[in-house]
């Protein structure tokens, strides 16, 4: 009796340990991997799209969807943007290459991003600039040249757009995260060369929440960041696998309950975390039974519990129940 009552009051005081609110936001750079959340996520996708017609993918990067359900692609190693429905129908391509206006040069990478009026913002690197489109590809307006100074890019590659439109931008070779407004014109900065709190040496995918904080992964310092809406850091966190080897972040995103999510370029993997980098899930290889991840990087979710992975090496993109 006295050693079940001694159980007892253990098992109490782990609990109320457990449960005490930490002083400050969480990093949890080695926190063990859980398994996958719900037998949904191992049963293979729901659409897999490798090609759009009869012409073939190639270095597929970013994603974004609008209201209606239809999901952009940029498929950067062809130099265009492609239009589907969620059944993986193509309804459009905007596939001019060059510098005009309405073409691009996209180098192989860089992502797009939808406002809440459907108008379609396309990372165009190789022309060193931002160009936007309204929702059926017809040019609105473009801005950028190439440089370091406000307003102007290197190799910009992630952009994401707040719930006011505003746009944000990351750059590799211009370490800086750009804010402009819907039309372009450039608002603020933060960021710089360097591997400490609020710098980058590498970022890539970009995300902001309904509260206006900023989601940065850094393919380099290896590192997901967040900033509050004035750019200010907030917190930092990594992405590992079960044996706690740190994974490459590239594409991120974040839901309406604020819950942001990670590829991982180099350990072919999705991560889900809270708001302040509290690991939920994470989804590898290991639990699909139908294929692989394949340098996933553009992530996209459409509100209503599915989320749109790109694989980059694989040529293609896929289509997957949330949990």
């Amino acid at each position: 009796m006295k050693l079940i009552i001694k159980t007892f009051i253990l098992t109490i005081m782990f609990m109320l340990g457990a449960c005490a609110s930490p002083t400050e936001p969480p990093v949890p750079t080695e926190t063990p991997i859980p398994p996958s959340p719900t037998a949904d996520l191992g049963i293979g996708p729901f659409l897999t799209v490798s090609k759009a017609g009869d012409l073939y993918l190639k270095s597929p990067y970013g994603v974004a969807i609008n209201q209606a359900g239809e999901i952009y692609i940029s498929d950067a190693g062809n130099s265009r943007v492609l239009k589907f429905d969620l059944s993986g129908t193509l309804l459009a391509a905007w596939d001019k290459k060059g510098s005009a206006n309405g073409e691009f040069n996209s180098m192989g990478f860089g992502g797009l991003a939808v406002d809440s009026s459907g108008n379609v913002f396309v990372v165009d690197n190789g022309n060193h600039r931002i160009q936007k489109f309204d929702g059926d590809g017809n040019f609105v307006t473009a801005w950028g040249t190439e440089g370091t100074e406000d307003g102007q890019f290197v190799r910009a590659i992630g952009i994401a757009v707040d719930k006011d439109g505003n746009v944000y931008i990351t750059d590799d070779g211009n370490p800086f995260v750009q804010k402009f407004d819907n039309d372009g014109n450039f608002l603020m900065k933060w960021g710089g060369l360097g591997s400490t709190t609020g710098k980058f040496k590498h970022a890539t995918g970009i995300a902001v929440d309904e509260n206006g904080n900023v989601f940065v992964a850094d393919y380099e310092n290896k590192n997901v960041q967040k900033f509050s809406a004035d750019g200010s850091f907030v917190t930092t966190w990594d992405i590992r696998n079960a044996d706690g080897k740190k994974g490459t972040p590239e594409g991120i995103a974040v839901d309406a309950q604020g819950q942001v999510y990670v590829s991982d370029y180099d350990l072919g993997q999705i991560q889900a975390f809270t708001n302040d980098g509290e690991l939920l899930w994470s989804w590898t290889d290991k639990d699909r039974n139908d294929g692989y991840f394949s340098r996933p990087t553009g992530l996209a979710l459409d509100g209503k519990g599915m989320i749109v992975i790109v694989n980059q090496s694989g040529g293609g993109w896929e289509i997957f129940k949330l949990p």
